[in-house]
């Protein structure tokens, strides 16, 4: 076991990540379109940049995970108009999208449910609690 921090949350993150990607593969999903698809299953109507700084991703990387996602018809976009009389973007899922939004967050919970086996409540409260102190230490 090592005793440095980075070593821990790499291996940690790693197992997770790989975790995660064997399962959103089975679903066709590339990299970036489950945490979009989760985002828009619980609030739709996201301006494409929005939703860019939500999902921390470059808005130039959203532009292209979106037309792909709008191409298998996960999402469809609405033209708004914004301050100064610019045309934007909103986001919404399609049919095809909620239903792998639904996949997508049941998915997320299996693996969840996986990472925390043996873990009591009181555990597993603390150690996201202490991860997001650790996160707030640093930005």
């Amino acid at each position: 076991m090592s005793d440095q921090l980075i070593v821990a949350l790499i291996k940690a993150s790693s197992a997770h990540q790989k975790s995660c990607t064997a399962e959103f593969r089975k679903l066709e999903l590339s990299p970036g379109q489950p945490k979009v698809l989760s985002r828009l299953r619980y609030q739709e109507g996201y301006l494409q940049k929005d939703l860019a700084a939500l999902c921390n991703v470059e808005p130039a990387t959203m532009v292209v995970l979106l037309a792909n996602m709008e191409k298998k018809g996960m999402i469809r976009k609405e033209v708004d108009h914004v301050s100064g009389g610019k045309r934007a973007f909103r986001i919404y899922l399609t049919e095809e999208g909620r239903r792998l939004a639904e996949l997508v967050d049941e998915q997320v919970k299996e693996v969840e449910a996986k990472s925390f086996r043996g873990f009591s409540e009181e555990e597993r409260t603390q150690l996201l609690s202490l991860l997001d102190r650790l996160a707030e230490n640093l930005e």
